[in-house]
């Protein structure tokens, strides 16, 4: 059974460049603070859907 996160919980999204110099992706990781700090949650290819999440 996972352990109870403290309250309140922090999320917050990181934007990282994914590929090879001169050909990169620009995706969106969204990252909490449970259950280890800066762990992360999910990966999204735009902010819209990172921020849904």
């Amino acid at each position: 059974m996972p352990t109870r996160p403290p309250y309140p919980r922090e999320a917050y999204i990181v934007t990282i460049e994914k590929g090879t110099p001169g050909q990169t992706v620009t995706w969106y990781q969204l990252r909490a603070d449970h259950p280890k700090p800066d762990s992360l949650i999910s990966e999204h290819p735009t902010a819209e859907e990172a921020m849904d999440a």
